[in-house]
């Protein structure tokens, strides 16, 4: 019996022995003589397409229909209160990277300059770290301009790659440079981000004090390897300088039409389920600030949970906040006249 691959007895302009063995890629078929007139060319052009982000059209076309589901379920639910009969679509009281990215990046803002502004006052002095993986990690490398296959790469998906980040990042806290200051001491701000090939690596404003930098910095170059890590000084404006990240990673708060690379970014974080940002707790919780920004700015918030006046009661069964006060004033009561109307037919 002859072994040969059907492939490889085929004729240099037809993919029908490639539909024969597995069935047509391009035109979907299951089988030759059906109608497939997809050349042997425009199979391996398709085979040859290198992913964006590690990402497929097909991963991007999946996070699309997700978006417009959960974009139909929030346009068409809402909530209204039932003694005044006012009431509002979801998508006006939610806060999302996806689908309300302008509020969302205005609070991010909000929260880097609160930070900022805290550790200006706590006398701390910012650097930046940038973290990445080593060669094992990354599904693709660089060759001559391009990415191709990477020969090492050990299998890692970028969401236990971030968790790999974490980890490291977690030991240079605690590490003995960082880890003898107290809360007040180190505040830092993190974002998530990918390379190329989507392999994920991280970047980091620190803010600690002066006369602790080349302690820290002698610490991360021990821990970790050079290539590919940074810790950088100097910086002039803290804000802006990890804002610059912020806005690569948020392209949908900046404009209305993306570019493919942007949709390809902002498929990646959805769907490995990365989270783009976490932060030190020097600020007030966003639970909180959402609940009574009506009465508060962030830092002033900030300001009076350093106290013992603010209390916050929850009910113990699902820790849904019920009342806040500050003091005798209470600045949030939850509502039972609310009732919430979901239509959930219009999602499909």
């Amino acid at each position: 019996m002859d072994d040969t691959p059907l492939s490889l007895k085929a004729g240099v302009n037809s993919c029908e022995a490639v539909v024969a063995e597995r069935g047509c890629s391009l035109c979907g078929l299951g089988s030759a003589g059906t109608g497939c007139s997809s050349s042997l060319t425009t199979y391996k052009k398709v085979v040859d397409i290198v992913r964006t982000y590690g990402l497929s059209v097909n991963d991007l076309a999946v996070v699309r229909e997700k978006l417009r589901r959960q974009n139909n379920f929030l346009e068409y639910s809402y909530i209204t209160n039932d003694q005044t009969g006012q009431s509002f679509s979801l998508k006006e009281c939610i806060i999302s990277s996806n689908h309300n990215p302008d509020r969302y990046h205005a609070e991010i803002q909000n929260r880097i300059n609160t930070l900022d502004r805290e550790a200006t006052n706590a006398g701390l002095t910012p650097v930046f770290l940038t973290m990445t993986l080593p060669s094992e990690f990354h599904e693709m490398k660089q060759s001559n301009g391009k990415l191709i296959p990477n020969p090492k790469f050990n299998g890692t998906p970028p969401k236990e790659a971030v968790k790999i980040l974490t980890k490291q990042w977690a030991k240079l806290r605690q590490d003995r440079s960082l880890k003898e200051l107290n809360k007040s001491q180190r505040m830092y701000y993190r974002v998530n981000e990918p390379h190329k090939d989507g392999t994920p690596h991280t970047h980091i404003l620190l803010f600690i004090p002066k006369d602790r930098i080349d302690r820290v910095e002698t610490a991360f170059k021990r821990l970790f390897l050079q290539v590919g890590n940074k810790f950088e000084k100097n910086i002039k404006s803290a804000s802006s300088y990890i804002m610059k990240y912020i806005n690569k990673t948020l392209p949908l708060s900046k404009k209305e039409k993306l570019t493919e690379t942007e949709h390809y970014l902002n498929a990646w974080y959805i769907k490995h389920r990365i989270n783009r940002f976490c932060s030190s707790r020097s600020t007030a919780p966003m639970y909180l600030y959402r609940l009574v920004n009506h009465r508060f700015s962030l830092y002033a918030l900030t300001q009076i949970r350093k106290g013992d006046s603010l209390k916050v009661f929850a009910r113990i069964d699902n820790d849904k906040i019920m009342e806040i006060w500050d003091g005798e004033e209470l600045l949030f009561m939850r509502s039972e006249n609310i009732t919430v109307h979901t239509i959930r037919g219009l999602a499909a």
